[in-house]
């Protein structure tokens, strides 16, 4: 009996949690972000929130710490359950995960209904790539041997500019806000370069979503 009690009390706090939160919402889209990464991805986006002044009932963050199809998964699950999201952002990397094209894939067949849609996110060959965007132009293809992550050959050029980097870092967003223009800049030129190029090594869509987000209550 104690069991089922302890059960239905803290289903009656989600549910009065759920309830202040709708409360609280302000007037602009509600955004869902499922990052790959548990740590890196959802600092960067928890502190880029914070300098846009977004609510926390409007934007939620997760981090999964999972392969890119089990990070579009979970966004479509908890859209199912909580179908109040204008926006279902994927952040994942392309690295060497098996499943990357899949991921695209679920997520272009993908139809929330409602008005609501669902995004990838993807980078390529990882985020830090998108960090790297922030000091430098580049469009040099980064690779590595066979059971290599091809991320730490990013992680080290990125070093060269950010000394004291390492994954999971906070103030990451921070430290970079100033060079955020740049990046958005220079990841656009390396998408418009890659229309063309016949691979998508190196790229990144974070632009597209850190834009819109700094739109988001202008709109």
């Amino acid at each position: 009996m104690g069991t089922h009690n302890l059960f239905h009390k803290k289903k009656e706090r989600k549910t009065e949690l759920l309830r202040r939160q709708r409360a609280m919402k302000e007037p602009y889209d509600v955004i869902l972000i499922v990052c790959e990464g548990e740590k890196t991805e959802p600092n960067y986006f928890t502190e880029l929130k914070r300098a846009f002044r977004l609510s926390n009932a409007n934007v939620r963050v997760c981090g999964r710490g999972a392969d890119p199809l089990s990070v579009v998964d979970f966004a479509i699950e908890t859209f199912r359950r909580e179908p109040e999201f204008d926006r279902v952002y994927c952040v994942f990397d392309r690295d060497r995960h098996t499943r990357y094209n899949e991921a695209l894939d679920r997520v272009r067949r993908t139809r929330l209904g409602k008005g609501s849609r669902i995004f990838s996110i993807p980078s390529v060959p990882c985020f830090e790539f998108w960090l790297l965007l922030h000091f430098i132009y580049t469009t040099r293809p980064f690779d590595a041997p066979a059971g290599d992550s091809i991320c730490s050959r990013v992680i080290e050029e990125l070093k060269k500019y950010l000394p004291a980097y390492k994954k999971g870092d906070h103030d990451i967003f921070n430290k970079m806000q100033d060079s955020l223009n740049d990046a958005i800049t220079n990841a656009s030129r390396v998408q418009q370069f890659h229309q063309t190029s016949g691979t998508d090594n190196p790229s990144t869509l974070v632009h597209s979503m850190v834009e819109y987000l700094r739109n988001l209550k202008k709109e």
